[in-house]
């Protein structure tokens, strides 16, 4: 298995975390997980303050995790969760948990609560269930990257 990080994605600190994660847990056999949320939806809407909505959304999510886990805004309209040592279905209670949050946040920003509807695409090894795999959110993220 290929485990190079491309090199249009050397030096981006979520994804060199993301790679080390997965190959940790490929070498110890434990889990790791990755939920990526699409924003774009929020691409015309505007927060009370000079924060951006997504830097607020950012921040509330950063604080409703855990110290292990990273977040970080890819692109422009995506916010990606890596949750090491958690399997699918700890990703799926972290999701409906983080779901609430960003709800909350639009909430307090007199938004209606559309994130709500949205799932997240979510990425787990070892049990990719038949689903994109964090290798292939790693080779996504290279060409966004170019």
């Amino acid at each position: 298995m290929d485990n190079k990080v491309s090199p249009q994605l050397a030096g981006n600190p979520f994804i060199d975390r993301m790679d080390i994660e997965l190959k940790r847990a490929q070498r110890y056999q434990i889990f790791v997980s990755l939920l990526v949320y699409d924003l774009s939806f929020l691409s015309e809407a505007k927060s009370d303050n000079e924060l951006s909505l997504k830097d607020i959304i950012l921040q509330a999510i950063t604080q409703a995790i855990r110290t292990i886990d990273n977040v970080t805004l890819l692109a422009s309209d995506k916010i990606a969760l890596l949750l090491p040592e958690t399997n699918r279905q700890g990703a799926e209670i972290a999701s409906k948990r983080i779901t609430s949050v960003v709800a909350e946040c639009l909430k307090a920003q007199n938004l209606e609560p559309e994130f709500q509807t949205v799932s997240p695409q979510m990425a787990s090894y070892p049990d990719a269930a038949g689903m994109k795999t964090i290798k292939d959110f790693l080779t996504d993220f290279s060409g966004q990257y170019n």
